[in-house]
């Protein structure tokens, strides 16, 4: 199982997981493609809803754009990848930005995330 996880501002931690069932919906880009199924552009859209949906609850400045990656999972020899799309977030109480990264499938969906308090922080890591 994949796990992605995403600070914000040392308060919360988020955790993406993407398991075995999420790749069978997920269409490959093989090596005899030049392009992924799915843009970045497209990505990163997707992922800046996602971010505004995480932090409706949480004060924050508006999420500004950083970087988008395509990233191979360990199963790769079959054609998984995906995007992790990262962003900055400035909360207005603190000086310090806080970056959120966010997994987005070729399909184009973010897999589900958990959150977690920063003083549970260790139960992101288990299970």
């Amino acid at each position: 199982m994949l796990k992605v996880y995403a600070y914000y501002v040392e308060t919360l931690v988020f955790r993406f997981s993407v398991g075995s069932d999420d790749i069978p919906e997920t269409p490959a880009w093989l090596e005899t493609e030049d392009f992924p199924p799915l843009s970045p552009r497209a990505a990163i859209e997707t992922s800046r809803l996602v971010v505004l949906d995480m932090l409706k609850d949480y004060p924050y400045a508006e999420p500004e754009f950083h970087a988008c990656a395509l990233k191979k999972t360990h199963d790769s020899d079959r054609g998984w990848w995906y995007y992790e799309v990262e962003w900055r977030v400035y909360p207005p109480e603190y000086g310090d930005r806080s970056s959120l990264t966010v997994p987005v499938l070729l399909n184009g969906r973010v897999p589900a995330y958990d959150v977690f308090d920063y003083e549970d922080r260790a139960l992101a890591w288990q299970g």
